[in-house]
């Protein structure tokens, strides 16, 4: 009865942190960082780290003026919402 307890207490332990690094390494690659930004020098990037950041200092990064226009119009409905 000790040995079927343990085996299923391995193979559930098992399971849990084999869902958790899975789950880890999907979010971690949707994260963004300024580094990630820096080295994709990608307009979505920096908007989506200012959204994230909730920084509208990270808009002023956006080539495109358009994307930039929206970034910078845009956040500050966001910091009215949470507070």
């Amino acid at each position: 009865m000790k040995n079927r307890t343990l085996i299923i207490s391995i193979f559930v332990f098992l399971i849990v942190a084999l869902l958790f690094f899975a789950l880890y390494k999907t979010i971690s690659r949707y994260s963004v960082s300024v580094e990630k930004c820096s080295s994709l020098d990608s307009d979505d990037c920096w908007h989506s780290l200012a959204h994230q950041t909730l920084n509208k200092t990270y808009c002023n990064e956006i080539k495109d003026n358009e994307t930039k226009e929206h970034c910078l119009e845009h956040l500050p409905e966001i910091n009215k919402e949470n507070k």
